[in-house]
């Protein structure tokens, strides 16, 4: 018979690095979902705020779970939240660009109707920046251009920065296609 039975610990490599990594963990994949809501709701707010400041159309956005579309006059913003299999790097990569040209088109097709129809000429990247996610918490969320050494920044900052891009891209294309006077 057993007098005492001494508690075994369990060992120490399964609660190691890998296990305690928040973002390797099943909660960071909801957390980094809510994080790119927030980021993709920010940027719609941010491009209506810039179309009403400059007197344009509302913006036409996009939004799927993991991408963003938001379309300012002859520019466009897209952000994509790229996971390539188990995650590697932990979170995946955020990619942003800034296209001059239409991305997200009016949807004017109508193809009932014989003739032409117009085709914008293909989009063409001014700016981009791929971003990737440190956290070890939720609180703690950043994402990183150029690696986790840089400098990081919130959803919501990061939302301002591309908005930022989107902006000047927006009025560097008025500058250099001024929309003619109307006819009278």
């Amino acid at each position: 018979m057993i007098d005492h039975a001494a508690p075994v610990a369990p060992s120490e490599s399964r609660f190691g690095p890998d296990r305690t990594n928040f973002l390797t963990s099943h909660r960071a994949q909801s957390v980094g979902a809510r994080e790119f809501t927030k980021l993709a709701e920010s940027l719609v707010a941010l491009a209506k705020r810039a179309a009403t400041l400059n007197s344009a159309e509302p913006p036409v956005t996009r939004l799927s779970p993991d991408r963003c579309i938001v379309q300012l006059g002859p520019v466009a913003l897209t952000v994509a939240h790229i996971r390539v299999g188990n995650d590697v790097p932990p979170g995946g990569q955020l990619l942003a660009i800034i296209w001059n040209g239409t991305i997200a088109p009016r949807g004017d097709h109508v193809p009932e109707r014989n003739g032409a129809r117009r085709v914008p000429p293909p989009p063409v990247s001014v700016w981009e920046e791929s971003l990737v996610v440190s956290a070890a918490a939720e609180s703690s969320w950043h994402w990183h251009p150029n690696g986790i050494d840089s400098t990081g920044y919130t959803s919501p900052e990061l939302a301002e920065r591309c908005m930022a891009q989107l902006q000047s891209a927006f009025e560097t294309a008025l500058r250099d296609n001024p929309e003619p006077a109307p006819l009278s």
